[in-house]
């Protein structure tokens, strides 16, 4: 049963795509690392969900800091310390006790809930607000046409209810994933997705340990007769991500961009539709079997 502490509303936008899907890939985290939690596997999650937050400050945070520069926004200083702030709390997180991972996990998913929520309300939309009302330096003023197209969102990776596999905290992850490569492609219409895109890679990295790890836990416990035929779709994930990863230093950025945006819409798509639901269909099955024999 999911339950969703960390949703998604109108009033949380910005007006800047980049950032926004780069926010909602964070609910996304949040809410799996919640069901995580309820579905008793919050302490395989925990210290990596960790970790990818870690890595989600310096990405999301830089983004923003840079935006902030480019257009000479006077709360720079206050805005950057509040990020430091939370750098510090997620740091904090791994000294704290282990032994009792439900409350730490409790405590990190809310905390999380509050602290970004309260953020994008107050610093992000300030922000933001005070750019697009035309506060732009000189040098930015030539650039319009780049920052309005920020602001014109094509999701290339459209979450559809098709795409459901049944498994909440799967989904979650998927809905993390489709938000970075959407951030990633506004990026790229914005001309700077040569800025994001090897942060997204790390993204990717990141994914494919905690996230394919998650299923092949699930099918494992199961004993889903298709295990070693879905890892391997998984490896082949992960050596294409290492592809990518020597591409940024042997092709031109934008067209890196442009491939690893369209691969991973069309890989991951082709795979929640193929695999996952096969997964899911053996997994209801079985429950089904099991609700059946208890009554």
């Amino acid at each position: 049963m999911s339950i969703k502490i960390a949703q998604w509303r109108p009033e949380y936008e910005t007006g800047n795509v980049i950032i926004d899907e780069q926010h909602k890939s964070l609910l996304s985290t949040i809410n799996a690392l919640n069901n995580a939690m309820l579905e008793g596997q919050g302490q395989s999650l925990i210290k990596q969900t960790i970790q990818s937050l870690k890595d989600y400050t310096t990405i999301h945070f830089s983004t923003e800091e840079q935006f902030m520069i480019d257009h000479e926004y006077p709360g720079y200083t206050e805005h950057r310390m509040k990020h430091e702030a939370l750098k510090a709390r997620v740091l904090s997180f791994e000294r704290e006790n282990e032994y009792d991972l439900s409350k730490l996990t409790n405590t990190i998913s809310h905390f999380l809930t509050d602290w970004l929520i309260h953020h994008i309300q107050n610093e992000d939309v300030k922000m933001i607000n005070y750019c697009l009302q035309g506060h732009l330096s000189k040098s930015q003023s030539q650039d319009i046409s780049s920052f309005a197209s920020s602001n014109s969102q094509i999701e290339i990776a459209q979450w559809r209810p098709e795409y459901e596999t049944g498994y909440i905290l799967i989904d979650n992850q998927h809905q993390s994933l489709f938000h970075a490569i959407n951030a990633l492609n506004s990026s790229m219409l914005a001309g700077r997705g040569s800025e994001l895109l090897e942060k997204t890679l790390e993204i990717l990295k990141i994914y494919t340990t905690i996230h394919f790890e998650t299923e092949e836990e699930v099918m494992l416990k199961n004993d889903y007769p298709g295990y070693t035929e879905h890892k391997a779709k998984h490896e082949l994930l992960r050596e294409k991500v290492t592809v990518f990863n020597q591409k940024i230093n042997t092709q031109h950025s934008s067209l890196v961009t442009i491939s690893v945006s369209h691969f991973l819409t069309d890989w991951l798509i082709h795979h929640i539709q193929n695999e996952d639901q096969k997964m899911s269909a053996f997994l209801r099955q079985k429950r089904q079997k099991k609700d059946e024999i208890q009554s």
